[in-house]
Order: structure tokens, then C-alpha cells, then sequence
């Protein structure tokens, strides 16, 4: 039979679609005719395909500025980060020694201190 060798083709005629989209097909037809993504659309895939074809429709010089930009952004987040991880390890070293100036202040022993906070004896004898 011809319709076992020759696969089936479906003709969508996209500009007989003219009314507001109600279901994900229509909302993808009225994407590809007019290039407009509804923003609460919840169709899956519209919005980064989008921006998939945003992004490659740019020249050359924008999708480099672009990628550059991105990576500034990316570097700025990773100094945030580190910056907010090592404020909370110097605020927890802190709050460790104010517990073993407390506990000096009790005459407990250094070694006890040492193994209570996990501050080495020598920033404990400092104190």
C-alpha cells in the first residue's frame, strides 16, 4: 500500500488563524505567524524557544555584547556568593571565639575550651 512506503503530511494553514489562542497548538501557530508570545503564557517550550530565536536573529556584535554582558553577571553573582560565604564563616568564627572568651572568663581550661568551640589553643591563649 502507498500509505505504508509514503509518510503522512499535515498542512497547517497558519494564517487562517486569526482569533485570540486558546489551546497550545493555536498559541504556537500564532507564534510562528506573528512572532508574539503572550506573557502568561504557559504553553512548554514557547518562551525559550523565544528567546532561543531572539537571541539568533542578533548580528554578530549584539550576540557577542550579549554573551559578554552575560558573563559579567555571571561573575558579579559569584563574587556576591563568596563574598556572603565568607562573611558568614568570619561572623561563625566570631561568634566561636566570643564563646571561648566566655568560657575563660569561667577559668575553664584551655584544652577544654579548644574541644567545646573548636578554637585552636593559640587564638584561645590570645583571647
Amino acid at each position: 500500500m502507498p500509505s505504508d512506503i509514503y509518510p503522512t503530511y499535515i498542512l497547517i494553514r497558519v494564517n487562517e488563524f486569526d482569533r485570540s489562542p486558546v489551546t497550545p497548538l493555536e498559541e504556537w501557530l500564532r507564534y510562528l505567524r506573528y512572532g508574539v508570545v503572550r506573557l502568561d503564557t504557559m504553553v512548554p517550550g514557547l518562551k525559550e524557544a523565544c528567546g532561543t530565536l531572539q537571541y539568533y536573529s542578533m548580528s554578530k556584535e549584539e550576540r557577542h555584547a550579549y554573551d559578554e554582558h552575560l558573563n559579567a553577571v555571571m561573575i558579579q553573582n559569584d563574587v556576591l556568593s563568596t563574598a556572603k560565604m565568607e562573611g558568614y564563616e568570619e561572623g561563625r568564627m566570631e561568634s566561636l571565639r566570643e564563646r571561648a572568651r566566655k568560657f575563660k572568663e569561667f577559668d575553664v581550661s584551655v584544652e577544654t575550651i579548644a574541644k567545646a568551640t573548636g578554637v585552636s589553643v593559640d587564638v584561645i591563649e590570645k583571647l
